[in-house]
C-alpha cells in the first residue's frame, strides 16, 4: 500500500501508522438503508473507495481521461484558482480552510453528545480527551495541514485519533462501532456537503462553460475511436492498381536415392528411373 502511488499525499500517515483500518474498513462496508444491498449503496461505496484511493475525479484525471475535451497543461483549483486541481489538494485549499474550522468546532461537541448517550456513568474525562485531541486541533496557520488527521477524515479515511476516543470510552466492540457509525454518519455528511459537493459543483459550472457535458464524455471514446478507425483503415487501404514485381530464382536441385543418397553421376539417374 505505501507503494500506491495514488496514495503518495498520505505516504508519512501510512508509515507511521497514523490510520485505524479495522474503523475505515468498518466505515467502508456501513450500510445506512435497510436493504442489504441496492444500487444505491454500491454507488456510495464506490464514492468512498475512490476518495480513500485518491482517485476520484478531480479535473486532473479528468483532463487525463478526456484529453481533447479539457484544455491542455496545468487546470488550477477552481475554487483557489492557484493549485493544480487533484485529489490531494481537496482539504487543502485555502477556501475549505473556514468550513473546516467551522466542521471541527460543532463536530467536537457533537461527538462529546453522542458518547455521553451511550456510557452509563459520567465520565469527567471524556470533555477534555476530545477538547485536548489532534483531531479538533485548530491552532495551524492558513490552510489545513497534510499531516492534520481531519485531512485524513476528509478523504474517508478514519484517524486513530478518532478511534483512540472510542476506544477508551466504549469497551463493547458492538456499541463501540455503531456508535461511532452514528458519528461518522453525521460528520461526512457535513464535509460532503461544505467540500466536496461544493467542489463539484464549481467544477460543473466551470466544465458547462467549456461546454463539456456527461453526453459528451459518456461517448468520448467512441466517437474519437471511431474517427482514429476511419483515418486508420483510409491510410492502410491497399492500392489495387499498384504494380507488383516478382523476382523467379532458379534452384538447382540433385535427385535423391533412398538406397544410395544423393546421385551425382548418370549411372546412378539411370538406377533411380
Amino acid at each position: 500500500m505505501i507503494n500506491n502511488s495514488s496514495l503518495k499525499p498520505i505516504k508519512s500517515q501510512l508509515i507511521n501508522g497514523d490510520i485505524d483500518w479495522s474503523f475505515t474498513k468498518e466505515w467502508i462496508n456501513h450500510n445506512p438503508f435497510d436493504a442489504p444491498c441496492s444500487e444505491k449503496l454500491s454507488k456510495i461505496q464506490s464514492t468512498k473507495l475512490k476518495k480513500i484511493n485518491f482517485i476520484y475525479p478531480t479535473v486532473d484525471i479528468q483532463q487525463r481521461n478526456y484529453p481533447l475535451l479539457y484544455p491542455g497543461g496545468q487546470i488550477p483549483c477552481v475554487e483557489c484558482n492557484i493549485i493544480k486541481d487533484t485529489n490531494e489538494h481537496v482539504g487543502l485549499c485555502s477556501s475549505h480552510t473556514g468550513d473546516i474550522l467551522k466542521i471541527m468546532i460543532d463536530h467536537e461537541k457533537i461527538l462529546l453528545d453522542i458518547i455521553k448517550n451511550e456510557i452509563s456513568n459520567n465520565d469527567y474525562m471524556l470533555e477534555a480527551s476530545i477538547n485536548g485531541s489532534r483531531l479538533f486541533d485548530r491552532s495551524f496557520n492558513g490552510g489545513l495541514p497534510s499531516d492534520h488527521p481531519f485531512y485524513l477524515l476528509i478523504h474517508y479515511l478514519v484517524p486513530c485519533d478518532l478511534t483512540e476516543i472510542f476506544y477508551n470510552y466504549i469497551p463493547k466492540k458492538k456499541l463501540r462501532f455503531n456508535t461511532f457509525n452514528k458519528f461518522m454518519n453525521i460528520l461526512m455528511e457535513t464535509i460532503d456537503t461544505n467540500i466536496w459537493n461544493r467542489r463539484n459543483k464549481h467544477v460543473k459550472d466551470w466544465e458547462k462553460s467549456l461546454s463539456i457535458t456527461k453526453i459528451k464524455k459518456k461517448f468520448y471514446h467512441r466517437r474519437y475511436r471511431k474517427n482514429n478507425d476511419s483515418f486508420t483503415s483510409h491510410n492502410d487501404t491497399p492500392q489495387s492498381n499498384a504494380r507488383r514485381t516478382y523476382t523467379h530464382r532458379h534452384i538447382t536441385t540433385t535427385p535423391y536415392n533412398k538406397l544410395g543418397g544423393f546421385c551425382t553421376t548418370l549411372d546412378g539417374l539411370r538406377e533411380i528411373f
